[in-house]
């Protein structure tokens, strides 16, 4: 767990290359409003970051980046045009090229670049992330108490594309660097307890698909500039469209206690269902909530078991 202020995150470092060079006293705070509510809520909220000159978000500092970050953690799909597109909001196919390549072509190839695990390439990144978790637990008393799994991913994509519909596997808070984005997002409990049971297991946004009887579920959009945030709660979907400038963006995931105890219900769940059984989704009833959290890791334990006798067969 990752305890606010001051601890270090959790991580293989000998994958970093080099030791951090980077200075943020000059940059802090990177959240930068004090009335926010304590709890992490269950519809987005916006807010302002320190982050739109920040030299780590600079054009030859990312093109650094995709040079130490491996191909495998380069994300690159093309992507619809606002306007465009033909209202599925479905994920594009993803592209063979090089990542700096892409990058440059940005405005006059329409792509939408993810980055993945960062933090475990660069030291500047992470020490970032570290920084940007300790101005988030000065105002969110949970995230203080401790959280787990962070990590944080950088978005590059072409001016004026539609970034497909999907939910994440965490909450996170969605910060925009530079150009402007309309970000809209729908309630968690939309999605049906199977989708979200196959969400938290594959890791794969792919498994959360649109479906147009969403759009009266949907929360008021969140428009944000440079220097503006939203938060996405645990599993809400969402979907973006760019305004028509290229657009830099930075989102930091993480789980907190009870997202955690969450997730490891919606395993659990998974794991029933498929014994052939009819589990009770979460939140129907606490007590078999606490029971399932609790089997998560005798589930885990068995399921290798199987695996590896799997295996030897």
């Amino acid at each position: 767990a990752y305890s606010c202020p001051g601890a270090a995150i959790d991580g293989d470092d000998a994958r970093l290359r080099g030791p951090s060079t980077m200075s943020t006293a000059t940059h802090r705070p990177l959240i930068q409003q004090a009335d926010l509510p304590e709890a992490l809520p269950d519809a987005p909220i916006k807010l302002r970051n320190g982050l739109s000159e920040h030299p780590l978000f600079a054009p030859e500092r990312i093109k650094e980046l995709l040079r130490r970050l491996p191909a495998k953690h380069t994300e690159i799909r093309s992507v619809e045009t606002a306007g465009a597109d033909a209202g599925g909001y479905a994920r594009g196919p993803r592209l063979d090229m090089d990542g700096v390549e892409a990058f440059e072509g940005l405005e006059t190839r329409r792509t939408w670049m993810l980055l993945h695990e960062t933090w475990k390439y660069d030291a500047d990144y992470k020490q970032l992330l570290e920084d940007y978790l300790e101005d988030l637990g000065t105002r969110f008393p949970i995230i203080r108490r401790g959280i787990h799994d962070m990590g944080c991913w950088m978005f590059l994509s072409s001016g004026s594309s539609v970034v497909h519909f999907h939910a994440d596997g965490d909450q996170s808070f969605l910060n925009n660097v530079r150009g402007g984005k309309t970000v809209y997002v729908y309630p968690t409990d939309i999605l049906p307890e199977t989708v979200i049971e196959n969400l938290v297991h594959k890791q794969d946004q792919g498994e959360v698909v649109y479906d147009p009887a969403y759009e009266a579920h949907m929360h008021e959009p969140v428009h944000l500039g440079p220097g503006e945030s939203a938060f996405l709660p645990l599993y809400a979907p969402h979907r973006v469209t760019n305004y028509d400038s290229l657009c830099i963006s930075w989102n930091v995931g993480f789980h907190t206690r009870d997202s955690r105890r969450r997730r490891n219900v919606h395993l659990v769940n998974r794991d029933l269902r498929s014994m052939g059984l009819s589990p009770s989704a979460y939140g129907e009833a606490t007590w078999r909530d606490a029971v399932k959290a609790r089997m998560h890791l005798p589930i885990r334990v068995k399921n290798k078991v199987l695996r590896t006798l799997r295996l030897k067969a």
